[in-house]
């Protein structure tokens, strides 16, 4: 199994990057503007994608005060039981996130995943920062 790891400093309070990554506003904030995010464990988190057939659906398996793990369902294959989760630890000024998508079976498909990944950790940084929606997908 290949894991994609990212560990990155942000200048907000742990609430606010939390809020960011646990709300339907919050993901419209970085990431994708079409986004319902659950709000009970084991409720269904669901993003279009202009690009996708069909949306992204990952079931929300944990989500406290410092951290939100979700597992995808059935969409996108290449993601299937692949596990997404986000732990962030408040830091002088600011927060420390550390995120993994793990369970990967194809190195080089973790490898396309983490470029994307990538760019969709500067925008919840930005996001988690300034409060400006610039979400990575429109």
């Amino acid at each position: 199994m290949t894991d994609v790891l990212f560990r990155f400093d942000i200048d907000s309070a742990p609430e606010q990057v939390l809020a960011a990554v646990k709300t339907s506003d919050g993901i419209r904030g970085f990431w994708t503007s079409r986004a319902e995010v659950p709000a009970e464990v084991g409720e269904t988190l669901e993003l279009e994608f202009s690009i996708a057939p069909a949306p992204f659906d990952l079931r929300l398996e944990q989500s406290d005060a410092r951290t939100v793990v979700w597992r995808t369902e059935s969409f996108p294959p290449h993601w299937v039981g692949t596990t997404v989760r986000w732990d962030v630890e408040p830091r002088d000024g600011g927060t420390t996130v550390q995120f993994r998508h793990s369970g990967f079976t194809d190195e080089a498909e973790a490898g396309r995943v983490a470029y994307t990944w990538g760019q969709i950790m500067l925008r919840l940084k930005q996001y988690a920062e300034t409060g400006v929606a610039q979400p990575v997908f429109t």
